[in-house]
């Protein structure tokens, strides 16, 4: 890897930014509590592409090289146009770490509570919402998990690839906020810098180093954007930042956020889906892990609906609702549709065969009229 990129200077004008919709690039960005990180490629072409041309490389500290430990290949799989391949840092083990670099990242089951300063032992606050802090709760250097589920911190479950499980062998996906990530063709950076597709904050700046130090690029108005945020890429965005002028410290590169919609820590909600000029005719806006993508004009919970017995052992579900029902589905917590009826708005009020479903916790999804849907938990036992 190790091309030195201030050598670009003397190909500034070699490189011109990429024609639009016709390249991979980065449409969201996770940098979250400990080893909650992700990345999300957006495929803006009309055709599918192999993603084992491309690799992520990371930028450490104001780094204007990247070893062969900072760069990941992305796997063999083929990415639909329009469509998105997350990525997420290879740390699923929820039983044992020990360390900030083996702590797994959110599935969904962690024990949530508010952070407590270690010395002081006040409750922590978020400098820009003036909210309390959450996070998983732990002891004996381990996390804590339970057996209740919440899509809102499960980051897992997005994930269509899980990358870098050692970090002594490639901690490409172990970013800070002051690290520089790029998307790249290939494995290695040309020397003309013409196959850098996308960067997220500027190569050879490291903004710790500035004069009123930040450990993240900062919004013009001095709110983080690359440090404990969401952050995901505008609609009307339609290429990557490549032009060198922009993305290399030494060339004049600055990264303030302008194409980017920021959201708060460890916010999972819009990855898996993404909303481009590239390709208009995609409606959806949010992608869950339970009821899959979730339309613009789709409403969630809108309608009301009881589920009885719950929990169930009875083998059936009594499922009664303010409106006639279209259909209902059983999901299970892989997002899987695992049983079906159709009632095509007949009724309000139906009874629904559990059959020989294992026990266990699941979804009970029920479509309506206009695109609504509605979700309940339901624990078979």
């Amino acid at each position: 890897m190790n091309k030195l990129l201030p050598f670009f200077c003397l190909l500034l004008f070699a490189v011109t930014a990429n024609a639009q919709c016709d390249d991979l690039f980065f449409s969201e960005y996770v940098e979250g509590y400990a080893n909650n990180k992700a990345l999300e490629i957006y495929n803006p072409t009309d055709a599918a592409i192999n993603l084992s041309s491309y690799s992520i490389v990371r930028f450490s500290n104001g780094s204007t090289t990247a070893g062969s430990d900072k760069v990941i290949s992305l796997p063999n799989e083929m990415l639909e146009a329009g469509d998105v391949f997350v990525v997420v840092v290879d740390l699923t083990d929820t039983m044992d770490w020990d360390s900030q670099f083996d702590k797994p990242a959110w599935n969904g089951y962690n024990l949530i509570d508010t952070i407590f300063d270690a010395v002081t032992g006040e409750v922590v606050i978020d400098e820009e919402t003036g909210e309390p802090l959450l996070g998983p709760q732990y002891q004996d250097g381990n996390a804590l998990f339970g057996t209740e589920y919440n899509e809102k911190y499960d980051l897992q479950c997005k994930a269509d690839a899980f990358l870098c499980p050692d970090y002594e062998t490639n901690n490409a996906m172990y970013f800070n906020g002051n690290d520089a990530m790029a998307l790249i063709t290939g494995t290695t950076i040309a020397t003309d810098g013409s196959n850098i597709l996308d960067v997220i904050g500027v190569i050879g700046e490291n903004p710790e180093n500035w004069s009123m130090p930040q450990d993240a690029w900062i919004t013009e108005d001095g709110g983080w954007i690359t440090k404990d945020k969401t952050i995901v890429r505008n609609a009307n965005v339609m290429t990557g930042r490549n032009t060198l002028s922009d993305v290399i410290s030494s060339l004049g590169g600055s990264f303030v956020g302008e194409e980017w919609t920021i959201y708060g820590k460890n916010d999972f909600s819009y990855l898996g889906i993404h909303k481009s000029g590239c390709h208009p005719e995609q409606e959806s806006v949010q992608y869950s892990c339970i009821t899959g993508a979730v339309s613009g004009t789709s409403v969630i919970n809108a309608i009301e609906f009881k589920v009885y017995p719950n929990p169930n052992s009875a083998g059936s579900l009594d499922i009664q609702a303010d409106e006639n029902i279209d259909r209902v589905e059983i999901v299970n917590l892989m997002g899987q549709t695992v049983l079906a009826e159709n009632y095509n708005y007949s009724q309000s009020a139906v009874s629904f065969s559990l059959g020989s479903i294992a026990k266990g916790v699941y979804v009970v999804k029920v479509h309506f009229a206009d695109n609504m849907i509605s979700t309940q938990k339901l624990i078979v036992q």
